[in-house]
């Protein structure tokens, strides 16, 4: 499903105008962004857990010249979906 798909769907559900849903999931995106830059976990009722994990940094091997490189550490995102999730998806 696309971004405006996705809006459509919303505004006829609930009954707000596109442009109200647009800016609410903006709003959304960047309070969640922020959330994990601060290392926090955001749990969303019936859709899951999204929770910053930070990668070790490691070696690695270029495939075409063989050279080894080290990669640096990262901060990630994983999302574990919630069991009511899980159980709408089966």
């Amino acid at each position: 499903m696309d971004n405006k798909t996705f809006i459509d769907n919303l505004s006829s559900q609930t009954g707000q105008s596109k442009d109200e849903i647009a800016s609410l999931i903006a709003s959304l995106g960047s309070i969640i962004s922020e959330a994990l830059q601060n290392g926090d976990v955001i749990a969303v009722p019936t859709l899951g857990n999204f929770e910053p994990k930070m990668k070790q940094e490691r070696m690695s091997v270029h495939p075409s010249s063989g050279k080894r490189l080290l990669v640096p550490p990262k901060l990630s995102i994983a999302f574990k979906p919630s069991s009511l999730l899980k159980q709408k998806i089966r």
